[in-house]
């Protein structure tokens, strides 16, 4: 059952790799944020927008996941490209400090 939920979040990411956040991607990734970052919603808000700009489809439906599903988490880590894990970390090394003050 897990692969068929981490093939289609591939299929589905995949396919609007370069489309705009929608909505509930948005609130997918900010709710993951909020609870693993223990960061305010305007500051996951922040980084939604620079996710939405910087990173394909793919790489925000990784960091929507729980980061305690590894097996999910690898199944979809194994799928990317090293310059896809690349903007994953570099991401996650800026956001935050770019985001730090939004309110």
């Amino acid at each position: 059952m897990r692969r068929i939920i981490v093939a289609a979040l591939l299929v589905v990411s995949s396919s609007s790799a370069f489309a705009a956040m929608d909505k509930g991607a948005h609130d997918r990734f900010v709710a993951r944020c909020q609870t693993s970052m223990y960061m305010s919603g305007a500051q996951c808000s922040c980084m939604a927008g620079i996710a939405d700009k910087k990173l394909d489809a793919l790489a925000i439906a990784y960091l929507s996941l729980d980061p305690l599903d590894v097996r999910n988490s690898a199944a979809m880590s194994k799928q990317m490209t090293g310059k896809e894990l690349a903007a994953v970390d570099n991401f996650m090394k800026t956001a935050p400090h770019q985001c730090k003050g939004a309110r």
